[in-house]
């Protein structure tokens, strides 16, 4: 059993959470180092259009209006990693990567005032779904920042990692990880010293949605209590204003969340409307946000069941975490869908990812494939290549060799699971010769991305006709925690 102390980080679309794990031989012990130790980084940016250092956190969020007026805001950066995209401040050009950076290195500094604790070493937590081009700068923000990724594990099933003792009675468990920005889920079955992903699966819908809808909402009762002869959309709005109607939406949904009584929006110097107040009824709150879920988280659950060839009767326990999870309308559908399922409501939803991914330090990153990830075959088989419970984080596979059965320009590889889903098609150049062969090698990264290269050995050297390589995400994963027992 190791002992000592772990970090685990929660880079949120909304929230960032940082937790130091102290565990000794009479368990472990999350501490909470967030701003003010309650409160999780507010993962929001404001960077100085004539230069300087970068502001971040709560007390962006309250002086959003005023620093605006020399700083440029940035929110949602995760969602911005892996793309190419870019933002121009002053005179200056960042990527989302750099922004990450920034920020990171901000919270390590604050961690490292605050509380005596210089990072130096962190568990990571990504969304299901996240690219291998957006795991990738993920990782190279973190190290650019100064902190090394011992570590990563998908954030849902991080989170049922940080509340193992309430689930481990049950066999069969769904995680529901709801942030700002993503919905993951992770299906998992559980044995005494083990835990096994049956499923993971995650879509791009966060809290950030249901606040763009509170907004466009809002916005439209600002019109039709305005006189103006030429009214915009909220898209076309200044957007300052924009954002800050968009950030008071967010404190309303959470204050009916909390209160579940409406709410008065105050929205002060808002363009040409001037400043308005607006109240926001539990009934149109619930209006909004129902169609929300009705229409795509409910059907994100159904397609991370069917992938599980499950339904809903077959979950024992259902873990609701994310900083999204404290809505009621989104719990009371959770509920009315998994009526025979026990409920597990964590009592600091947002920090338990965090606390996830510094325990998975301690059962180490030596991961095991739960499915066996293979190549369809001519005859409709799966040659198996990464193997169940053989193949895992760190394996590496190479000079496999497979030669054409029809003469062909392109020679086409299907990758699938055992069961038969497919993950990704690459196609190749080829001769059209049939004694042609296709060269093969794979390995599994700590990313949890399976990176496969193919090469045709009769097409040239490498400079003239170069090899591909696909990256496969969304792999299933075994995990051996007789360590944290």
């Amino acid at each position: 059993m190791q002992k000592g102390s772990f970090i685990g980080i929660d880079f949120g679309t909304t929230n960032t959470s940082v937790v130091q794990l102290l565990y000794d031989e009479y368990g472990h012990k999350p501490v909470h180092l967030g701003e003010g130790g309650d409160y999780p980084f507010s993962s929001i940016v404001a960077i100085p259009r004539s230069g300087g250092a970068l502001k971040f956190g709560r007390d962006v969020k309250k002086r959003r209006e005023e620093l605006s007026v020399d700083h440029d805001i940035f929110t949602s950066m995760k969602s911005h990693l892996g793309t190419d995209d870019e933002f121009i401040v002053g005179y200056s050009r960042f990527t989302a990567t750099d922004i990450t950076t920034k920020f990171f290195q901000s919270i390590k500094d604050y961690i490292s005032i605050t509380y005596n604790i210089d990072i130096v070493e962190a568990g990571l937590a990504f969304p299901v779904d996240f690219s291998p081009e957006a795991r990738r700068e993920l990782r190279i923000a973190a190290e650019n920042a100064g902190i090394k990724v011992s570590c990563f594990l998908s954030e849902s099933t991080a989170a049922y990692f940080a509340n193992r003792k309430e689930g481990q009675a049950f066999s069969r468990v769904m995680v529901l990880d709801w942030g700002g920005g993503t919905f993951d889920i992770s299906i998992l079955h559980l044995k005494k010293n083990s835990v096994s992903e049956v499923a993971v699966f995650g879509d791009k819908i966060g809290g950030d949605d249901i606040d763009q809808a509170i907004a466009e909402r809002i916005h439209a009762e600002i019109v039709k209590k305005s006189n103006i002869a030429n009214p915009v959309s909220l898209a076309d709005m200044n957007p300052v204003c924009r954002d800050l109607l968009i950030a008071r939406c967010e404190r309303g949904k959470i204050e009916i969340s909390n209160t579940n009584d409406e709410y008065e929006l105050q929205v002060i110097n808002y363009g040409e409307y001037g400043t308005k107040i607006v109240n926001i009824s539990v009934e149109l709150y619930s209006g909004i946000i129902k169609p929300i879920i009705e229409s795509r988280v409910l059907k994100t659950i159904k397609t991370a069941l069917s992938r599980a060839n499950l339904t809903p009767a077959c979950i024992d326990a259902i873990v609701v975490a994310g900083g999204s999870s404290n809505l009621t309308p989104y719990v009371e559908a959770i509920r009315n869908t998994f009526k025979d399922s026990h409920i597990i409501l964590p009592q600091n939803p947002d920090w338990v990812t965090a606390v996830g991914a510094a325990l998975m330090q301690i059962v180490g990153g030596n991961y095991k494939l739960n499915n066996s990830l293979g190549l369809y075959l001519s005859d409709n088989s799966i040659f198996p290549i990464l193997k169940k419970d053989e193949h895992g984080v760190g394996s590496i596979i190479e000079n496999l060799n497979f030669s054409l059965t029809d003469d062909t320009q392109t020679a086409n590889f299907i990758f699938a699971n055992n069961d038969g889903v497919p993950y990704e098609r690459v196609s190749i150049p080829s001769k059209g010769f049939l004694n042609e062969m296709i060269n093969l090698s794979a390995r599994i990264d700590d990313d949890q991305i399976a990176r496969i290269r193919l090469k045709n050995l009769f097409m040239g050297n490498e400079e003239h006709e170069p090899a591909k390589t696909c990256e496969i995400n969304k792999l299933t994963f075994y995990y051996d925690i007789s360590e944290l027992d």
